[in-house]
């Protein structure tokens, strides 16, 4: 059973439940209702008229009285028999039925069978008779007629709650067949960059759907992540493992000597830990995207912390250059260590490698209103304008014929990831021929 029939059937029950116990307390609220006999309704009625009868200045007046009331006709007659005013049943003739005071008695009319019921009312000017009739099958009550509403509107009331319910559960769950649907598409044709949009419908099916589009976007950048990583990892490894394979062969063909032999060995071992770190640089760059590694995060004094990279910091080839620092003391920002350790030991090598021979470094730490700023600025080569946007992709370089063979590539698309994932961002500001300044902001 479907989860729209399954509410609708509840509504609908719910609603008769409801219908039951209006019906019930109606029932014991008005007990003296269900015993509303007609004789007794009769009576009732000819009192209440005989009461609200009044004779002013010679004239009775009739404004007080209801000739017909709850299926009871009334009239009055004078003294003598003469009909004063009144309703009267067709078929009946009042002079054929004497009065008698006080007595409920049956007649019948057309075949039908009436109570009648007489008053006799003194009006110490003049005397009245106040005859009432009513049918012995009249069920004009209020418990018969409340029945008989009951009755009329009760399926009325179950085809309405049955239908709302009905298309109330089709337009909540009308989402969620989307979601269904989109689901399926994509676990189909395995396109990860459909979106749900849900824009109408319940609250809960809208934030239903946002959650759906987060997951689906996460999955989208996962197996971007996984992809990327993959052609990454398949594109930089094969120049170290062809000089591998070739060292090999060579190995095989033409060293003699030990000497020999061990010269191979260092090739190929250089070249095995050049791919040890890339695929440790790829792993760590694809987890921090992903969020698979946990780095916890602490308010430290980064001012401290940047000195102490800087002093433990040694280049690969300095070639002359030298390193100044200008480090405001007291910056304190939410960081991980091993992180920013990183990002300052990247942007150095980055500024040591296309750095001039003899040129200088800067390195500096200020607090602004964007939050704490650290700048390494050298005055080497510089970068192109059309290749500002390329410094922060992977394996991009502006110049290989600068720095060592064994880079990477993969330093300054790490600062960059590393910035983001601290809530902050990088930045790069070049001239051609005068050199960089990269910037990272932490909030």
């Amino acid at each position: 059973m479907s989860v729209k029939l399954r509410m609708t059937l509840w509504i609908t029950l719910m609603v008769l439940l409801l219908a039951a116990m209006v019906l019930v307390f109606v029932f014991v609220i008005n007990a003296n209702a269900v015993t509303d006999d007609p004789a007794g309704r009769l009576v009732k009625v000819v009192m209440k008229n005989a009461d609200r009868l009044e004779f002013d200045h010679g004239r009775f007046e009739w404004d007080d009285v209801d000739a017909y009331r709850r299926g009871v006709y009334t009239t009055f007659y004078a003294e003598d028999g003469e009909l004063l005013c009144g309703a009267i049943p067709d078929g009946f003739d009042s002079a054929a039925v004497p009065f008698e005071e006080n007595f409920v008695r049956s007649t019948e009319i057309n075949g039908e069978e009436y109570y009648i019921y007489d008053v006799y009312v003194d009006m110490d000017i003049t005397y009245v008779w106040v005859r009432g009739l009513i049918s012995a099958a009249d069920r004009s009550g209020l418990m018969h007629t409340i029945l008989i509403l009951t009755a009329a509107l009760l399926p009325a009331i179950l085809v309405l709650s049955t239908g709302g319910g009905w298309l109330i559960a089709s337009l909540s769950f009308k989402p969620l067949e989307k979601i269904v649907n989109a689901a399926n598409d994509i676990s189909d044709g395995g396109d990860l960059t459909k979106r749900l949009n849900i824009r109408r419908g319940p609250s809960e099916m809208k934030r239903l759907g946002s959650s759906f589009d987060r997951m689906f976007e996460r999955l989208e950048k996962s197996f971007e992540t996984e992809r990327q990583f993959a052609s990454d990892a398949s594109h930089e490894l094969r120049t170290p493992i062809t000089i591998i394979l070739a060292q090999c062969d060579r190995s095989r063909r033409k060293d003699k000597t030990p000497d020999d032999y061990s010269a191979s060995i260092g090739v190929i071992e250089e070249q095995a830990q050049y791919m040890s770190e890339l695929v440790q640089q790829l792993l760590g760059l694809t987890r921090m995207q992903h969020g698979t590694d946990r780095y916890p995060m602490r308010e430290s004094d980064l001012s401290e912390f940047t000195e102490s990279c800087c002093d433990e910091f040694t280049p690969i080839d300095s070639r002359g250059i030298e390193l100044k620092t200008d480090i405001a003391p007291g910056i304190t920002a939410h960081f991980n260590g091993a992180l920013m350790s990183r990002v300052i030991h990247n942007l150095l090598q980055n500024a040591y490698k296309y750095g001039v021979e003899g040129g200088h470094i800067w390195l500096t730490l200020r607090r602004t209103e964007q939050g704490a700023v650290l700048s390494v600025k050298d005055d080497g080569i510089g970068i192109a304008p059309e290749n500002i946007d390329k410094v922060w992709q992977r394996f991009w370089q502006a110049d290989t014929s600068h720095g060592d063979e064994g880079s990477s590539g993969l330093g300054l698309a790490i600062v960059k990831e590393i910035a983001q994932f601290h809530g902050g961002d990088a930045v790069v500001e070049s001239t051609p021929g005068s050199g960089s300044t990269f910037s990272v902001i932490l909030p």
